[in-house]
């Protein structure tokens, strides 16, 4: 992703104004946890897995590790939202 030009455009334009503010919903730190989740946790279709005594989707897992990593949470469907966004700056590439 960081390679990618249309990646690295958009994460400058959304960070132009409210770089480090509050605000900001994927800060750089989230964003690189995020990614590491992505690794971990290739596309499994519909598929779930079992974590912490629970059947979880990869959204979950995603979730979950964002929180392991940064102790701070993010929903399935914020990681879902955020796949989605991200998603044409990969099939572009």
């Amino acid at each position: 992703f960081q390679k990618c030009d249309g990646y690295s455009k958009y994460r400058q334009r959304q960070h132009k104004d409210d770089k480090g503010s509050p605000d900001q919903k994927w800060p750089d730190h989230l964003e690189e946890a995020f990614f590491r989740a992505l690794v971990k946790y290739p596309p499994m279709g519909r598929r779930k897995q079992m974590h912490k005594e629970k059947q979880r989707g990869r959204n979950e897992l995603i979730a979950d590790h964002i929180q392991e990593l940064t102790a701070e949470s993010r929903t399935r469907k914020q990681v879902s939202s955020h796949i989605q966004v991200l998603k044409p700056f990969v099939e572009s590439d």
